[in-house]
This record gives C-alpha cells, structure tokens and sequence, in this order.
C-alpha cells in the first residue's frame, strides 16, 4: 500500500505525510501479523505449545540464508542505484530518498524471500 500510494503520486515521497503514512503501514503490518499469530494459536493450542523439531530449524536457517542473498544482492543494486545521477532526477526525488526508498524496498523483498522459501521447504518437506 505504501509504495502504489508513492508510485501513483497519491502522497509525495519527501513529505511528512508520505512518513505518517509508512509508519501506518509498518504499525498495520505488526498488528496483521500479531493477530494472525493469535488466530493460529487459538486455532490449534496443542501446536503452539510443541517446541520446533530439527526440520522446522533447519528450514528457518535456510529461508534466513535466502533472505540473506535477496538483501545483499539489493542492497548492491541499491548502491549502484545511488551514483545513477539521473535516477533522482527523472523521478523528482533527491538520491538520498531514492536510497531509502530503494532500501526500504529490498528489505521488504528480502522479508517475502524469507516467507516465501519457507512456504515451498515446507510443501517439499525439507
């Protein structure tokens, strides 16, 4: 939501409210993700008690690896992306914005690789 509301051009990227708004969003985030951890306990009590077997570890170390290579390659575009004098320019923003726009956007990328390679170990069973 944060970054089609940027993109559209419904709140300007160097403003106070395009702040507001990514503080919403990132408050938004922890309440989903709360509540859905609630929902899931309350749903299956018995599961949320059992401590995490070998394959749940190893898969939590290897989705984290993944995330890990998502981030750094990123954050290497993200660099990159900053000495590109006219990618600021063609876009109105100051490249220090486009840096942290760009790495808000690889953290968020690297956080959905991490959910991402959990989702398919875990349907593949490694």
């Amino acid at each position: 939501a944060y970054y089609s509301a940027l993109l559209s051009g419904l709140i300007h990227p160097e403003s106070v409210s395009a702040f507001h708004f990514g503080l919403i969003a990132i408050i938004a985030l922890i309440i989903l993700q709360v509540g859905l951890h609630i929902i899931a306990a309350l749903l299956n009590p018995a599961d949320a008690r059992t401590p995490r077997d070998e394959r749940e570890k190893l898969i939590q170390s290897r989705s984290h690896t993944w995330g890990y290579y998502v981030m750094l390659v990123g954050m290497t575009v993200t660099v990159f992306a900053t000495h590109i004098p006219s990618l600021g320019r063609d876009l109105g923003l100051h490249s220090f914005m486009v840096t942290v726009y760009l790495g808000l956007g690889v953290m968020v990328i690297a956080t959905l690789a991490v959910a991402i390679a959990q989702i398919i170990m875990f349907r593949r069973g490694a």
